[in-house]
């Protein structure tokens, strides 16, 4: 009987819950990443860890944690840190993207679908009509889910393209094209390219392997293998136009332009001191003469004469 009463206290207190602020431990979780990285072969997590932390370099700092069956967790500790992650995608280690997925309260990391990444697209070979949102959403929802369109008018070669960023489903091949038509006769064929593209099969199109690893090739005859993707949906990288700056000399240290501008610096300055009264006019030539003396040498012989 008293074994009875104890067993019945003890349940009385297993039941007995703790309270949490809901709140708080919602909060907690929004600063979490869950991540994988798209390949089969193995990672190496220490160098994962630090390169992807110096990549980062979070202002509040970051904890990373290996959960095992390839997968991460990333804890950031500011919200401005983690925005600026998710923000920058895609990401890479050793050339393999990075899958990334925000922590949502009451989901299993382990259930967590790390499938989707977020990409650049960019759109080629349309008139200048065609540049609009709607068609832009379109697009976005045939390559995946649409996220935003770029307004500014971009250009490679004179040639003006539309550029969409796109959630796209690592699973699935590449879309390569897409057929458009205006009226009942005029059909235009819209390229696509992808910027920050990685590792992708040229047999298949998905990504996260080579040709050379494609599972395709143990099902078809290697005569039969077709490569229906190419160099083409990558798009180049904008690169920006660089002047040389007018500060820089030659490595010899000699330029014509430098010595122009020294003549004509040397004129005014002779000007300036020759209408001085408090200069005197017999030793201009010495200082004139000597090719060693700087600006401030000159002013500071001249307060000496004074």
């Amino acid at each position: 009987m008293e074994d009875f009463l104890a067993n019945l206290a003890l349940a009385d207190e297993e039941e007995e819950a703790f309270q949490e602020d809901a709140a708080v431990i919602d909060q907690n979780l929004q600063l979490y990443l869950v991540g994988r990285c798209l390949t089969d072969s193995i990672v190496h997590f220490p160098s994962l860890r630090n390169t992807m932390a110096d990549l980062w370099h979070p202002i509040r700092g970051i904890c990373i944690l290996y959960l095992g069956e390839r997968h991460f967790l990333f804890q950031f500790f500011h919200e401005v840190d983690i925005r600026k992650v998710l923000v920058g995608t895609p990401w890479f280690f050793n050339n393999h993207l990075l899958l990334l997925h925000r922590i949502q309260f009451g989901k299993n990391l382990s259930l967590v679908p790390l499938t989707f990444n977020e990409f650049w697209v960019q759109v080629h070979d349309l008139p200048s009509g065609l540049m609009s949102e709607s068609l832009a959403k379109q697009f976005g929802e045939f390559l995946g889910q649409f996220l935003e369109y770029d307004t500014s008018i971009r250009s490679v070669n004179s040639h003006s393209f539309m550029r969409i960023r796109v959630q796209l489903n690592v699973v699935v091949h590449l879309k390569r094209k897409k057929k458009v038509m205006v009226g009942p006769d005029r059909i235009f064929y819209a390229q696509f390219q992808y910027e920050k593209l990685s590792l992708f099969c040229f047999i298949c199109g998905k990504l996260g392997h080579g040709e050379s690893f494609c599972p395709v090739r143990t099902r078809i005859d290697p005569e039969k293998i077709v490569f229906g993707w190419d160099i083409s949906i990558l798009a180049v990288a904008r690169r920006r136009s660089v002047s040389a700056s007018q500060w820089l000399r030659e490595v010899d240290g000699v330029d014509s332009k430098w010595i122009e501008k020294e003549g004509e610096f040397q004129g005014d300055f002779s000007g300036i001191l020759e209408n001085s009264g408090n200069f005197r006019r017999n030793d201009w030539g010495h200082f004139h003469k000597n090719p060693n003396f700087t600006l401030g040498e000159l002013i500071v012989r001249q307060e000496k004469l004074v």
